[in-house]
């Protein structure tokens, strides 16, 4: 039995499930076309396992193995038309998925800029960014004080992912990108996994409305035309880009070493005057754009408005630019592999437990937990998936349940990493579940509170959520 919680709105009436162990539906028939392409499928899948058409005369006669091999990989489905970024198969090396960096997002065309898409947006922005950005649009949200770095300040519009050249606005590509992407190593999660593709077009509007530069007819907001052919990549590159790391002081900032430690870095701070610490060059994973060579070459020539790193377009040539960035890419070093050892969460003895009566996914917004109430029956084996709507301080949000936290503790949960607990209901009571990560102080933090309901075996109802 799956429970599901609108990420959207809040049900405030029990959501009645049915027990998986009672499910029996029959799978709608095949259209013709489903199944043509079931068969085509099949029919490679044949291929890789050494069989031929011949040697199975008719579907029916196939080993259910193969057949169930067609269904996991998607054959025969269709596929949604809903998001057109979620069509975007990602690029794989080795077996590893290569996530799209900030360049390389696919983008959506715009739709027509309306009131109502703006009045959307502002609805979004309530909903979603307000808490950490503010109302006003003015970086200071309830969650602000909180976080570091600091949320950005939209009237100030000092925007640091962008496209255009240094001291310019973003394009509206870039606002899109940006909001899609987050920002890795922050609580600005990647709100393509949260928000549709409207949505995140209709915040981008609203965001604008924060700052009257965005109105001004004179802002000029075309991106850098061209970031050059690459150069090849070799040693004489390399030693270029060396030699250019010191002549343009980059190591006064990040280092002889490139971990963020040069002799000027005590200094830094930003357009709000909160210390800054300079890339660790060494750590791939807190690039703000994601890691990949073109968006350090667009990061070297665009720079970061409302900090110290400026941008170098029209300053240096775009061949510099690439083989600088060629020599940024040397200071990641490769991990040596190490053993993944699997333990126990606690020195309990657990009971084994089979598949779930009851699947809940639960999300929080804003600090707050969605569903709020969570009922179930004594006795049942529980499953339930957190997923946030933000990272905290960077940290994520936890979930932990009073009296079961014993077999119920989760931390670190963030946006896209899920964190899943499955239990065996043995008490009967209304329990408090609660942020079990630091993910706030003072006032956020202790507003992540749910009532966990567990009733006897009498009830007629299953499950619910409030």
């Amino acid at each position: 039995m799956t429970l599901s919680a609108d990420k959207h709105s809040r049900s405030k009436q029990g959501v009645e499930a049915v027990s998986s162990s009672t499910r029996n539906e029959r799978a709608p028939a095949q259209r013709p076309e489903e199944r043509e392409r079931l068969s085509e499928c099949v029919s490679s899948i044949l291929k890789v396992t050494g069989k031929t058409r011949n040697e199975h005369r008719s579907m029916a006669a196939l080993p259910m193995a193969i057949i169930l091999m067609a269904i996991a990989t998607g054959c025969g489905q269709r596929q949604s038309r809903t998001d057109s970024d979620t069509r975007v198969k990602e690029a794989s090396t080795a077996g590893e998925a290569v996530k799209l960096t900030f360049s390389d997002l696919p983008v959506p065309p715009k739709p027509e800029v309306t009131a109502h898409l703006i009045e959307h947006g502002k609805s979004v922005y309530a909903q979603n960014c307000a808490a950490c950005h503010g109302v006003n649009g003015d970086g200071k949200g309830d969650a602000a004080a909180f976080l570091l770095p600091k949320p950005r300040d939209f009237v100030q519009a000092n925007y640091r992912l962008r496209s255009t050249p240094s001291g310019k606005l973003p394009t509206d590509v870039d606002l899109f990108r940006s909001v899609s992407l987050g920002m890795p190593g922050t609580p600005m999660p990647p709100w393509k996994h949260i928000l549709n593709e409207n949505d995140r077009w209709a915040v981008v509007e609203y965001l604008k409305t924060f700052s009257p530069r965005f109105a001004d007819v004179n802002e000029d907001r075309k991106a850098i035309a061209s970031f050059g052919p690459p150069p090849a990549r070799n040693q004489a590159a390399l030693a270029a880009g060396k030699t250019l790391y010191t002549r343009m002081a980059c190591i006064s900032c990040h280092g002889e070493s490139g971990h963020g430690d040069g002799p000027s870095a005590v200094s830094l701070v930003d357009d709000s005057q909160t210390k800054l610490n300079p890339r660790d060059f060494a750590r791939p994973g807190a690039f703000k754009s994601g890691y990949s060579t073109k968006d350090i070459v667009r990061t070297i020539l665009t720079g970061f408005n409302g900090t110290p790193m400026v941008g170098y377009d029209g300053a240096i040539p775009e061949q510099d630019a690439w083989m600088l960035a060629y020599y940024v890419e040397t200071f990641v070093k490769p991990a040596a592999p190490a053993v993944v050892v699997r333990e126990s969460r606690n020195f309990l003895a657990r009971e084994q437990l089979g598949e779930p009566d009851v699947r809940i996914q639960l999300t929080e917004r804003a600090w707050k937990y969605d569903p709020e109430v969570i009922r179930v029956k004594k006795g049942q084996i529980v499953e339930i998936t957190f997923e946030p709507t933000d990272n905290g301080l960077g940290v994520g949000h936890g979930f932990a349940i009073s009296s079961y936290d014993e077999a119920v503790f989760l931390n670190g949960a963030m946006v896209g990493a899920p964190k899943t607990a499955k239990f065996r209901a043995d008490r009967t009571g209304k329990f408090i579940y609660y942020c079990s990560t630091q993910c706030s102080t003072e006032k956020l933090h202790p507003l992540m509170n749910g009532t966990f309901i567990v009733e006897d075996d009498k009830a007629k109802q299953t499950a619910s959520l409030e």
